[in-house]
């Protein structure tokens, strides 16, 4: 405890106490600034430190006997293994380059310098936004253009509103928790997406289409269990964002997404940085989900043979609702998810959240809290104990130190029921943890 005071101490050093007003930021504005006729580029840096308060026991014989336990990161030779205890964490570490390349065309290149999945420096993605066509001929398509985003490359996609307030490695001031939710619908996948807004009725369309894949693979053919890698999946998005005056906003959208008949797809699986939380559940230091959850991944017996997929049918569908008046905000989520496994068998799952934050002294405090709830319908080929239950509850502190600097103090709380990988189908954990983190 005392590594992590001398840390959090150093952020406040860093730190002033000038005014860090929070203004929720979703999609982007139009960019419609001039050009100078030579590349403008600049670079943001983030660098986060956790300090993480669980103390959990776990053996390798919760898990039940059909589960691979490397895939849980826990060897099956291991008689106790995956035990938490309380320490810092490893720090995590962002680097972006931003660029103007001609007029209404940026594109940035985003790297994570260290995460919880990957340990070194690798590329999380890079991407272009077009806001004109003139690079094309002058002029073209500009009526169209004047209300219209083009977004090309590899990057969250924009399902739901969840993206924008999450924490991204090491990105952390827009979420005003210090972890995701547990069932994060966060792909970083290969995309082409159309934002087209419509500023007299304060809407806005979003359509595109993706790989769906974190690390995709399409260049092998892996065609198996009746499904193909070389498939994409189609999302879009309906909103209505207005803010009434200087104290009212209100913000609400529909999201689908769809894909049929693939062998491997990463929305609920998607972040390539992997959870704040580490090592609970028996999981490593690089597994992707620690306290995550993909409802959509599962053990099916295909034909006679165990195999451990994610569902090749996919239709999800989301509906966000942002609400502010004055310093007082209420953000909640619904998500239903209807799928199949490769054997044909249903996967419905029901899930909620919401958030309710108080900010205080010109934002520079606040309170957060967050329920959150997901149950998986599917009758499991091995272990079969009934629907599945996620709860979460999550209850923070933050202050910013300035608008460079913020400081969290998180107690989080996660139940599992009727888990069909675990032996009596129960798992929890619970604790606190603290993140002090500098962006600019």
């Amino acid at each position: 405890m005392k590594k992590f005071v001398s840390v959090l101490l150093s952020t406040v050093v860093c730190g002033t106490l000038a005014s860090a007003k929070v203004v929720q930021q979703f999609e982007p504005e139009k960019d419609t600034s001039s050009f100078s006729g030579k590349p403008e580029v600049s670079f943001a840096i983030d660098l986060s430190f956790y300090y993480q308060g669980i103390d959990a026991p776990w053996s390798a014989s919760k898990y039940a006997s059909h589960v691979d336990y490397n895939a849980y990161g826990t060897s099956s030779t291991d008689t106790v293994k995956g035990d938490t205890e309380s320490a810092l964490s490893l720090p995590t570490a962002n680097l972006d380059i931003n660029a103007k390349v001609m007029s209404g065309f940026n594109v940035k290149l985003q790297t994570m310098l260290a995460s919880h999945h990957h340990n070194e420096t690798y590329v999380k993605g890079g991407y272009a936004t077009i806001d004109n066509l003139d690079f094309i001929a002058p002029g073209f398509l500009s009526g169209f253009m004047k209300d219209a985003t083009i977004k090309i490359g590899v990057n969250d996609i924009n399902y739901g509103d969840d993206q924008y307030r999450r924490t991204d490695n090491a990105n952390v001031m827009r979420n005003p928790f210090i972890n995701n939710l547990a069932v994060d619908a966060a792909d970083q996948g290969t995309h082409i997406e159309v934002l087209y807004r419509i500023p007299a009725i304060s809407s806005f369309v979003v359509a595109g289409i993706t790989n769906g894949q974190a690390n995709p693979q399409d260049t092998l053919e892996t065609d198996s269990y009746g499904t193909s890698s070389n498939r994409y999946a189609l999302y879009g998005k309906v909103g209505f964002d207005h803010e009434y005056n200087d104290d009212w906003r209100l913000r609400i959208t529909e999201s689908v997404y769809n894909v049929e008949s693939v062998n491997r797809q990463d929305l609920y699986l998607g972040d390539k940085s992997g959870n704040v939380i580490r090592n609970v559940y028996g999981t490593v230091n690089t597994n992707v989900l620690s306290s995550g959850w993909d409802p959509t991944r599962n053990y099916v017996n295909y034909k006679g043979t165990k195999q451990y997929t994610s569902a090749p049918d996919l239709l999800a569908a989301k509906t966000n609702l942002f609400v502010k008046y004055k310093d007082t905000e209420l953000y909640g989520m619904y998500e239903m998810i209807d799928a199949e496994d490769t054997m044909g068998k249903s996967i419905k799952v029901n899930h909620y959240a919401i958030d309710l934050v108080q900010r205080f002294y010109n934002d520079k405090f606040w309170i957060a809290g967050r329920y959150e709830n997901a149950v998986q319908e599917y009758k499991d080929s091995y272990n079969d104990l009934g629907d599945a239950e996620l709860t979460q509850y999550q209850a923070t502190l933050g202050w910013f130190l300035s608008k460079n600097a913020v400081a969290k103090i998180e107690y989080i709380d996660q139940e599992r029921e009727k888990f069909s990988i675990y032996r009596d189908g129960k798992a929890s954990f619970n604790g606190f943890m603290v993140n002090a983190s500098l962006s600019f």
